[in-house]
């Protein structure tokens, strides 16, 4: 439990050390339509980025459990954040009111520097000025933000494993966590007769995951939050060749995750010209991502204790890493 919490604090500390999301409320001053367009290009890549995490490192062989065999897993996914992600085109946004000087701004995953955004206060002369925040690129880790998670496989009838996910709530200085996934993997060998003999196992396995993230703006103000919740699914073949003391994997799959945040709380925003507006839960946004990934890796086998890693290549390619106890 011990080095689960370590990585858990890796995930909740990358959040508050950075201060993610601060400042952002500052798009509210532009209209309900430019503030909506501004808060989906800046958390996008971060709902991308779980996504593949998510998706990936469910198994570290293509070989199922024999009846009742289970595994206990710590493991840390690792989405390398790609430099596309980490600003937008501002002219590729079609702005209703906003204009800028500047031709790109930062995600969340971008750099410091904040963005300015100008418009004409309607019935008035009076210049507004918005803001979008910089990103926590100087905050990640080896580019990434990893999402820690503990897994455990239970061998059941047919050659399939059943596989839950679980990342506990856990809260760090305004961020608050918590992971849910199941898997099944089901081995093909069965069906080729003698080739079952062979120390090669080719499987298909299913995923589904669930992520929630709620990250406070404000000590003063607790209704004031981002509230993110990621939805995953993943089907993928494996193979494997698995001797006594080393496996080889590798697999092909695809992936889909559904990434929604929302800004919730009541916000007032003093507008230049002297006057001031209050918006309730003001800005959302839902967005899904899909593609195609192909993974290799290596597990070494140490009687009942398994130390794995595979690299995932997708849009984040993604390293995996982690210890197992296994039996049966």
């Amino acid at each position: 439990m011990k080095n689960l919490t370590i990585l858990i604090i890796s995930l909740t500390a990358t959040f508050s050390s950075a201060q993610l999301f601060d400042d952002l409320d500052n798009v509210l001053a532009a209209s309900t339509k430019d503030a909506n367009i501004l808060f989906e290009a800046y958390t996008a890549p971060l709902g991308e980025s779980f996504t593949y995490a998510l998706n990936s490192g469910w198994a570290s062989s293509a070989k199922t459990h024999k009846k009742l065999g289970i595994d206990l897993t710590i493991g840390l996914a690792s989405p390398s954040v790609s430099d596309a992600a980490k600003s937008f085109s501002i002219n590729a946004l079609n702005l209703e009111q906003l204009t800028s000087t500047a031709s790109s701004a930062n995600t969340v995953f971008g750099a410091k520097g904040s963005t300015t955004f100008t418009y004409t206060l309607p019935g008035t002369s009076t210049s507004q000025s918005v803001n979008i925040p910089g990103g926590l690129e100087d905050k990640l880790v080896m580019n990434s933000l990893p999402v820690p998670y503990l897994q455990a496989g239970v061998g059941l009838f047919f050659n399939t494993d059943v596989i839950v996910r679980y990342l506990p709530k856990f809260e760090s200085q305004g961020a608050q966590v918590d992971v849910f996934g199941v898997g099944l993997k089901h081995n093909l060998m069965q069906y080729f007769g003698l080739f079952d003999k062979l120390p090669l196992n080719v499987s298909l396995l299913g995923s589904y995951t669930s992520l929630n993230v709620k990250y406070g703006l404000s000590n003063a103000y607790p209704n004031q939050q981002i509230s993110a919740e990621v939805n995953t699914y993943m089907i993928q073949a494996l193979g494997s060749l698995d001797f006594p003391v080393i496996s080889i994997v590798g697999g092909f799959g695809y992936g889909k995750g559904d990434a929604a945040f929302d800004m919730l709380g009541d916000y007032t925003i003093s507008l230049a010209d002297g006057t001031s507006k209050t918006r309730s839960n003001p800005l959302s946004s839902d967005k899904a991502y899909t593609g195609t990934h192909a993974m290799i890796g290596a597990r070494a086998n140490l009687l009942f204790l398994k130390i794995f890693a595979n690299y995932t290549l997708q849009e984040f390619n993604t390293l995996n890493v982690g210890v197992s106890v296994s039996f049966r």
